[in-house]
């Protein structure tokens, strides 16, 4: 039997240490691989692509979307299932469009994930049963653009607007990135011009409304 490798990315070192110790069970999967963070995510997956990535969208700092999105195109054999605590159907939506094959509820039971990994690994799609629906008419939100219509932000973009969010000052982010404050200043100005914003406040709900960031703690 030829073995699946995996890597786990979650801000939760206790979660991730659930999910492994449920699948160190299944004899198909190695898990290779766990981090706490977007970037170390990316990293790790571009160094060794795994057959499988199960990440949470909401990460701070480079959000599990953002590290998808990246991963993606460059991996195109790896498969990626999303687990998430968030039911909106923008962040289904958006999951896919950074080229997720599966989003999965937390509060799913093991079976459920136990299915997704199935359905992917299949080459197929999945989505938790009870919020398939969104997926299915009627379910953008309102206000913002429409799912499906181009991404309007650069990657680099949408990195400094979630830090922006997350309460980082324009020095930090360059510390960061390792970029001049000047530089962070331009992005910062570029973004607000295309989205048509006025200030962070109005920037952070943006970077909520479209799954850049939760703010949670």
């Amino acid at each position: 039997m030829t073995r699946v490798t995996l890597v786990l990315a979650d801000e939760q070192a206790l979660f991730r240490e659930g999910v492994a110790a449920l699948l160190a069970g299944d004899p198909r999967l190695d898990i290779v691989g766990s981090v706490g963070d977007g970037r170390d995510c990316v990293r790790l997956v571009l160094r060794n692509p795994p057959g499988l990535l199960i990440f949470d969208c909401a990460m701070h700092g480079l959000s599990g979307l953002e590290a998808a999105r990246r991963i993606a195109p460059r991996c195109p054999e790896t498969r990626m299932l999303c687990l998430s605590a968030y039911e909106d159907s923008r962040w289904v939506r958006a999951a896919f469009d950074a080229g997720a094959h599966g989003y999965v509820l937390k509060r799913s039971g093991f079976h459920v994930l136990h299915e997704a990994i199935e359905t992917v690994l299949r080459s197929r799609y999945f989505v938790s049963p009870d919020i398939a629906h969104l997926l299915v008419g009627g379910g953008r939100g309102r206000g913002g653009p429409a799912v499906g219509e181009p991404v309007v932000l650069s990657a680099r973009e949408r990195e400094i607007t979630q830090l922006f969010a997350e309460g980082y000052a324009t020095r930090e982010i360059a510390e960061r990135l390792h970029v001049s404050v000047k530089t962070v200043g331009t992005h910062r100005e570029h973004i607000m011009a295309k989205l048509g914003l006025h200030g962070i406040a109005q920037l952070t709900r943006y970077a909520i409304r479209e799954g850049l960031t939760t703010l949670d703690p």
